[in-house]
């Protein structure tokens, strides 16, 4: 299973950039992002809006051609969850709860649907895009109704959409949302997954609620330019 996960995000990238084989000048990218942050797993089937707090993200960039970047972000989160919000049986006979710290680290590519940037001396073109990362993150407990918690790790699957708008020579403003989703683990949350012969308050019964950690916020990135190229705008 993980050899065709990774055979299909290589093939993704490849036929991306096969049909975006365009010349264009290749630089640099650097920003970040903050905004709001949410969580859906064991506790939570979907987000909760008592439970929604802020992330931070910090990212590079590199400019392949106009529709194509190679991107690499780390993403800070502050993320809860609980059962008080919810009136299923099973999370009023669990009560269980959590607070955690996402830290992680992915590199992939972003896919901008429109031609963005390739006229110099216009300034106001836009585009929405897509990407598509693969990484690394721990979680840190902040407190959780689970004693036997320890550091969670996992392999990450981040992807999302958003829009940028040129705002000037070399700055770019806009929107994102993001998911990441661990893989082939259900533990980042420190909430035991446990089958019929697990304690009654450490059951889910609901196999489909894996931990997934959302973000919302807006973006602010510095197109590092040739700065000799006559035909940039001041």
């Amino acid at each position: 299973m993980k050899r065709s996960f990774f055979k299909l995000l290589l093939s993704t990238f490849l036929l991306l950039l096969g049909f975006n084989n365009v010349s264009n000048a290749q630089y640099w990218v650097v920003g970040g992002a903050v905004g709001a942050t949410g969580y859906s797993g064991d506790v939570s089937p979907v987000p909760h809006p008592a439970d929604y707090r802020v992330g931070v993200k910090a990212f590079g960039k590199y400019n392949m051609n106009n529709f194509l970047q190679w991107r690499t972000d780390l993403n800070v989160s502050w993320n809860a969850g609980s059962d008080i919000h919810f009136d299923k049986p099973i999370h009023q006979g669990r009560q269980a709860s959590f607070q955690n710290v996402m830290i992680n680290v992915a590199t992939g590519f972003e896919y901008n649907f429109l031609d963005f940037r390739q006229d110099k001396r216009k300034k106001d073109n836009f585009t929405p895009y897509f990407f598509m990362e693969l990484g690394g993150g721990v979680f840190p407990v902040i407190e959780t109704t689970y004693s036997g918690a320890e550091l969670p790790w996992a392999i990450t699957l981040p992807l999302g959409i958003g829009f940028k708008k040129r705002i000037s020579t070399y700055w770019d403003f806009g929107m994102e949302f993001s998911i990441t989703k661990p893989l082939w683990t259900d533990n980042t949350d420190t909430i035991y997954r446990g089958g019929p012969d697990a304690p009654v308050g450490e059951q889910t019964v609901y196999p489909s609620w894996r931990d997934n950690y959302y973000f919302l916020g807006f973006t602010l990135s510095y197109n590092i330019l040739n700065v000799n190229c006559p035909d940039t705008p001041r």
